[in-house]
């Protein structure tokens, strides 16, 4: 852990917000043993500190899984602090293991919220417009994810202390993100590898969208994000769910074979993310860019070249710069000319606005992007591969 005067200064900086948000957890009543003290400064270096606890203590540990809670709770704070003005509603996905969408309306009903009915068959702007009009008592099924259901702004804070969140039956997760796994979709009874699988949230939905049936290979590298990555899919009932604790590199079909779709989720420079956005271009670290997109087309390629029987792969991001993103798709296509680009757009029955940098020819028309400040959602890019048929390889 840092230095703790640094520590206690972010905790005194930010001491009513954090002590708001351990109240409204209720972790302390929650879990007697844990010191209310140490509580504070283990929250305090989760959220505004280095973003991450080392060890596993029981006290790391128990602070460690309502990470969630704490980090909705205290993203005001986090955003106020980085000055960051872009707002966006609050995303909720029914995670279908533990739930049914219909159990879902019928709580939602009782808890007095008002179903706002969109005619799915409208343009993707109108759909947009009528996400900023939501009102407070209001929610709306979203046009794209029937398990997707939109909140307004002003009730991130109350969805993320919902019982249903807490027991994994709901999943507050971020529209971008959620347009990963619906445009892999895997069919129930396929073979899925997620090559960066932790927390785990992208790997539970990949299992509603399987309905909890196949195999899923979840890999994680770090061990302490595999062990929450264990957690997390435990908890929200996934039972299809093969853990491995190794480097994604490492993996190939003897080690995961019949593998048919890939998530690729790479680290990225985290650009497109609103606690943490940094888009002027003079912001931007060449170094840093230029080593992520090593490791980046290195993973991408592996995902490409190591399993005979792939048919899908998806190639994600949290980044709005092309170094990560246009550039790595362009350069894995070139060194494997067995795969296409499949319409992003297209597969979303056109109903989008933001592709990729339609300069990259053959690429960025393909791609697809989910912008802040115009989807109301995180920045996030998303390429979308196919193996080619045999047919199609001499084009």
């Amino acid at each position: 852990m840092r230095g703790m005067q640094a520590v206690l200064k972010q905790y005194i900086d930010n001491r009513g917000a954090i002590d708001n948000a351990i109240a409204r957890t209720k972790i302390l009543e929650d879990n007697p043993p844990l010191c209310s003290a140490l509580c504070r400064i283990l929250v305090t270096e989760l959220i505004f500190g280095r973003k991450k606890l080392t060890g596993e203590s029981k006290p790391v540990l128990t602070v460690l899984n309502y990470h969630e809670q704490f980090l909705e709770l205290l993203s005001k704070a986090v955003c106020d602090s980085k000055e960051t003005k872009v707002s966006k509603p609050r995303y909720v996905r029914v995670n279908t293991n533990l739930l049914s969408l219909a159990d879902v309306f019928q709580m939602l009903e009782a808890e007095k919220w008002r179903k706002k009915e969109m005619v799915h068959s409208g343009s993707y702007n109108d759909f947009l417009d009528s996400v900023t009009k939501l009102e407070e008592d209001e929610y709306l099924v979203d046009m794209h994810l029937d398990d997707l259901l939109i909140f307004h702004s002003k009730q991130r804070h109350y969805w993320a202390c919902h019982p249903y969140v807490k027991e994994k039956k709901l999943m507050l997760q971020d529209k971008g993100t959620c347009l990963v796994a619906d445009l892999l979709h895997p069919l129930p009874g396929a073979f899925v590898l997620d090559m960066c699988a932790a927390p785990g949230m992208k790997t539970i939905q990949i299992c509603n969208v399987m309905q909890n049936k196949g195999t899923i290979y979840a890999v994680e590298q770090n061990a302490e994000r595999y062990f929450l990555l264990r957690k997390m899919t435990e908890s929200a009932g996934c039972e299809i769910i093969k853990s491995i604790n190794a480097d994604a590199l490492t993996i190939d079909s003897n080690r995961c074979p019949t593998v048919e779709y890939i998530l690729v989720d790479p680290s990225c420079s985290g650009s497109g993310m609103q606690n943490r956005m940094s888009l002027e271009p003079d912001e931007k670290d060449p170094d840093r860019l230029r080593r992520l997109a090593g490791l980046q087309i290195k993973m991408l390629s592996h995902a490409l070249n190591s399993f005979p029987n792939v048919k899908r792969v998806v190639y994600s991001t949290c980044s709005l710069f092309e170094e990560e993103n246009e550039q790595v798709v362009q350069r894995c296509l070139s060194l494997n000319p067995q795969f296409k680009l499949l319409n992003c757009k297209k597969a979303l029955r056109n109903k989008w606005n933001n592709v990729g940098n339609v300069n990259y020819k053959n690429v960025g028309k393909y791609c697809l992007y989910t912008r802040p400040d115009q989807d109301h959602a995180d920045g996030i890019f998303i390429a979308l591969f196919e193996k080619r048929r045999r047919s199609e390889e001499s084009d």
